[in-house]
């Protein structure tokens, strides 16, 4: 992210040197501050507490040990409705008398549901019973329902994130090279389903001496999202990690400051779906900046 110019322009270079560098550790102090209050939120990632995915026909959902979608005891009805998957299409029906909503509001009879659309920044629709969320969520080509709660151990045993010292050595240069037109990438999740991204060109950098071109995703306003590994996947941080950048300038430069690069989902969840690295994006380099293991549970296996 670009650094905010300094005012006063008249104070003294060596002066504006100087506050520049509080100012830019400031700034990632505070984007560290909030990357992990967003975590412990009651609906973020550590919330996130089950991926059921979907057969044709009919999924039971409900807190009784029959159901097929399983709730968590005391959180829900024993039997709380059912999805219908046909098609590609899913609808769900609330079991009668059963109080739920989609997207805030109470619903009285079947309800179609929707996954998230990036194009127009629409989130997956939302199902609400009790205190629990239920959302749609694609997977390649699979479809899924995802959960939600408040009270997964997630998040109540979060113990935190753990980042290496903020270094302004790894606030590295870099340029994208851009094809000549976008290109359509498919990229590996976790569980092996494959994701088509978009991808404007790769970033060329050198990292610790040596030269690299790592595989850039087109983001949101423009910026670019680089999902990338290096040597220290193997002691120190997760087998994936990922940074953006903002939008590059009319000759391509970008700011690659890995002090931001930070883990995924799954690195604290085992009921995400996060992409692994494409082949050119596992750097050989140890790039000792960002986000480090998160050293609670252990799991990594989603249902």
């Amino acid at each position: 992210m670009l650094i905010t110019a300094l005012a006063g322009f008249l104070i003294a270079t060596a002066a504006c040197a100087t506050g520049s560098a509080a100012t830019w550790v400031e700034q990632v102090q505070a984007w560290r501050a909030t990357r992990e209050a967003d975590l412990r939120k009651p609906d973020g990632w550590l919330a996130v507490s089950g991926l059921h995915f979907l057969p044709a026909g009919i999924t039971t959902v409900g807190a009784a040990p029959t159901a097929d979608l399983q709730l968590p005891a005391g959180s829900a009805p024993a039997q709380a409705g059912r999805f219908i998957s046909e098609a590609g299409h899913v609808r769900f029906e609330a079991a009668a008398g059963v109080h739920v909503t989609l997207n805030g509001q109470a619903i009285t009879g079947p309800v179609p549901m929707s996954l998230a659309d990036a194009k127009s920044a629409r989130p997956a629709d939302r199902l609400q019973i009790g205190r629990i969320s239920l959302l749609l969520h694609q997977s390649g080509a699979r479809l899924a329902v995802r959960l939600r709660d408040p009270e997964s151990p997630y998040r109540t045993n979060f113990t935190g994130l753990r980042w290496f010292p903020i270094d302004k050595a790894w606030r590295i240069p870099g340029r994208l090279i851009r094809y000549e037109t976008p290109r359509h990438i498919d990229v590996q999740n976790i569980l092996g389903d494959s994701e088509p991204m978009i991808s404007p060109g790769e970033v060329e950098a050198v990292i610790d001496g040596t030269p690299v071109r790592l595989a850039a995703v087109q983001a949101a306003r423009g910026r670019l999202w680089l999902i990338f590994s290096d040597a220290t996947a193997s002691d120190l941080t997760y087998r994936v990690r990922f940074l953006y950048t903002d939008a590059p300038d009319a000759d391509g430069a970008v700011d690659l400051d890995f002090n931001r690069a930070y883990n995924p989902p799954c690195a604290f969840n085992p009921h995400t779906t996060c992409p692994l690295p494409p082949r050119q994006n596992r750097l050989p380099v140890r790039i000792t900046a960002g986000e480090q293991q998160y050293s609670g549970h252990t799991q990594t296996t989603a249902n």
